[in-house]
């Protein structure tokens, strides 16, 4: 009994800790809203993310209805200076040797329109350092120095330095801890 009580709460914990990240990166977002737009206030931002968000009493968001808070949402970031485009990341030579895991890795990356959906949504600028996710050949060569442990069960990597690295079971790819978490299951 106690070993599967310990199971079931190592994995809850494991599901906790990402999101309690992504809470954290929502959080500073909003702060760094806040600090960009004088006249931006904290409940402003609240209704621009509760509006986005499905909810179970009330009807859906139709396509007028998500269009008109695109444009609110658009309006309201361009009062905080231009808006950022897409963050460029500096392909690495070496891509061209592994071609498989270049296209699996491409297929779990957000398109443009996607990036787009991300940031109205949930009101974060996408960041590849998080977003993006990472093979096994891509930590190895950014953190070649670092020791880390490994996670026995789940395949996670722990670095020395306080970055965690989630492995998604589906994919075999790494999600750096802060990056929007995905639907994990409490039930391998």
């Amino acid at each position: 009994m106690l070993g599967i009580l310990l199971s079931i709460s190592k994995t809850f914990a494991r599901i906790r800790m990402e999101e309690n990240a992504w809470e954290q990166r929502l959080a500073e977002g909003r702060r760094a809203k806040l600090a960009q737009d004088p006249t931006l206030t904290d409940l402003d931002l609240r209704r621009m993310e509760a509006a986005t968000e499905w909810s179970a009493y009330g009807p859906k968001v139709s396509q007028l209805q998500q269009e008109q808070q695109d444009e609110d949402w658009e309006r309201t970031s361009s009062r905080r200076g231009a808006r950022r485009k897409r963050t460029k990341v500096i392909d690495r030579e070496d891509y061209d040797d592994y071609p498989d895991d270049n296209d699996l890795k491409s297929e779990y990356r957000m398109s443009d329109e996607e990036i787009r959906l991300f940031e109205i949504q949930y009101g974060v600028d996408y960041d590849p350092y998080y977003d993006d996710p990472y093979s096994l050949d891509d930590l190895d060569d950014a953190m070649e120095d670092m020791k880390y442990s490994t996670d026995k069960i789940y395949g996670d990597r722990i670095y020395d330095n306080g970055e965690v690295f989630y492995k998604d079971q589906q994919s075999g790819l790494y999600y750096r801890q802060g990056a929007k978490p995905r639907n994990l299951k409490l039930w391998n």
